[in-house]
């Protein structure tokens, strides 16, 4: 679905709200992209991040160095 866009500015910050797939709960690594941190706004205007972005540790850590040196091709 294609939907005509506003005038964007620069100095507007633009909230994508439940992004399908493309989203933190649903999203999913396989290629490689590390999810963003997920930010919650509460009625009063506050903004409060709920989960911290993933980092290069985070994707690499279940990976196991050790098993790659017996791997045969």
């Amino acid at each position: 679905m294609t939907a005509p866009c506003p005038n964007w500015k620069a100095a507007i910050l633009w909230v994508i709200h439940d992004a399908g797939a493309h989203g933190f709960a649903m999203g999913f690594n396989y290629n490689g992209k590390l999810r963003s941190a997920e930010l919650l706004l509460r009625e009063n205007g506050e903004v409060v991040q709920i989960r911290r972005a993933e980092t290069v540790k985070d994707y690499l850590t279940t990976l196991d160095f050790d098993g790659l040196n017996k791997f045969k091709v």
